[in-house]
């Protein structure tokens, strides 16, 4: 396994991880996840933010967004890519049962910042999917 370098390097080592879970159980994502302290974090969000807007792979998406989780939750990388940016990009895609990544947005924009993004795409015309996920991002942050 190699340190990620770049967000293709990080996503490609993430993904083989994920998918060598039926063989090796969890090992090899947690290796990574060790590895991942020698690594920028800018490289780290932006390919997490990547795993969260991906739908390509619906049999792991669950699996797939938990690990991008748990990695953020450990690590607590910070960017200063726009809130609202990332929140387009990810929330029609984002699992409701991913409470790590509403509690790093929170974390990393602060819950005002939160707060007010949010509010704000409730006024825009979302669709049903996008209105839902907002509703529980919401209900996860106690806002």
């Amino acid at each position: 396994m190699n340190i990620p370098k770049t967000t293709d390097d990080f996503q490609k080592e993430f993904y083989l991880s994920i998918d060598l879970m039926d063989k090796i159980g969890d090992l090899r994502i947690r290796q990574l996840i060790d590895r991942l302290d020698n690594v920028v974090d800018e490289i780290i969000v932006s390919a997490i933010i990547k795993i969260f807007e991906n739908v390509n792979r619906p049999n792991t998406q669950y699996t797939d967004q938990k690990y991008a989780g748990i990695i953020l939750n450990k690590l607590k990388p910070k960017t200063e890519i726009d809130l609202s940016i990332v929140l387009k990009s990810t929330i029609e895609n984002w699992n409701k049962s991913v409470e790590e990544f509403p509690f790093w947005l929170k974390e990393n924009y602060g819950l005002e910042s939160l707060k007010n993004t949010l509010t704000e795409f409730d006024s825009q015309k979302l669709n049903d999917i996008q209105t839902e996920k907002i509703k529980t991002m919401k209900w996860w942050l106690k806002i």
